[in-house]
């Protein structure tokens, strides 16, 4: 990586890590899935003052072009993220199903409480 690919990628990478703790801050993120962001930019970060583990991925993948090692693994990290979140988000969509289910089935015994005070 040249020192201006190095520089922008450090600067990119701590304005991720400033969002994240922003959003954190703002409640807008929570502090379990800060987590996996902060670890994705402390990455980041590492990859771009350290250009010696961008050459060792690069060496590793047998490639030419040290950028093509840093492209894999960011998509490596991406696709990490965006399965883990997946995984969330299929807990709490069962989840909210089941809620739903259950607020149904009160409401139909509190329906039918209501109807046997006013016979009663």
């Amino acid at each position: 990586m040249t020192p201006m690919q190095r520089i922008i990628a450090g600067f990119a990478s701590l304005l991720v890590m400033a969002l994240i703790i922003d959003l954190v801050r703002r409640r807008k993120l929570r502090e379990e899935y800060s987590i996996l962001w902060l670890a994705a930019g402390f990455l980041m970060i590492l990859t771009a003052i350290h250009g010696r583990i961008v050459n060792w991925m690069a060496r590793l993948m047998h490639t030419e072009h040290p950028e093509y090692g840093l492209f894999v693994l960011a998509l490596f990290v991406g696709i990490v993220l965006a399965i883990h979140f997946t995984v969330v988000l299929s807990k709490l969509t069962a989840q909210n199903w089941r809620l739903t289910q259950e607020v149904g089935l009160l409401r139909t015994e509190l329906d039918e409480t209501r109807r046997r005070e006013k016979e009663a």
